[in-house]
């Protein structure tokens, strides 16, 4: 009779041992990791893509107020604003043949390049993601009315915003 207890008892542990959930919770949380690495690389992702964008912006916005206000009276170039950009970009722009730079005729007098015309500064930079194969473009462009005339020939034309 104490075998037949002990084959009970035998068969109840192992049982018991089957039901036990101690790893169940190690085990959903193996399973949940992986999406919440994911998640917090792409939220790390999405916060260098906004510091980026607003970077851009800034340089647009710096570039069209050089030239608004810096190039009356002395002859201002494009090169000249391009150069203003790229130093206002915080070393997100490195290269010159993303931003674009022109003038455009406001006043309706046939010239663009006098007061109260516009420069325009518009920039194209891509956006490669750190964590994930792929690229999105950051676009910015501002758009500045000239407070006096620019005295250079040959000006570029520009478009709107």
């Amino acid at each position: 009779m104490a075998k037949g207890r002990h084959r009970v008892k035998e068969w109840a542990g192992r049982r018991a041992l089957l039901r036990r959930e101690g790893g169940q919770a190690a085990f959903e949380f193996l399973m949940a990791l992986p999406f919440f690495i994911l998640v917090i690389l792409l939220m790390v992702d999405m916060g260098l893509l906004t510091y980026q964008y607003v970077s851009v912006s800034n340089a647009a916005r710096e570039g069209a107020r050089h030239g608004a206000v810096n190039c009356g009276g002395a002859a201002c170039s494009e090169d000249e604003v391009r150069t203003m950009t790229l130093d206002r970009s915080g070393g997100i722009l490195t290269d010159a043949s993303e931003i674009a730079v022109g003038w455009m005729d406001a006043t309706g007098d046939g010239v663009s390049s006098g007061r109260g015309d516009s420069v325009v500064v518009s920039i194209n930079h891509p956006y490669n993601f750190l964590f994930f194969p792929a690229s999105i473009p950051v676009y910015a462009c501002a758009d500045m009315r000239l407070e006096q005339a620019n005295g250079a020939a040959g000006l570029p034309a520009g478009s709107a915003c």
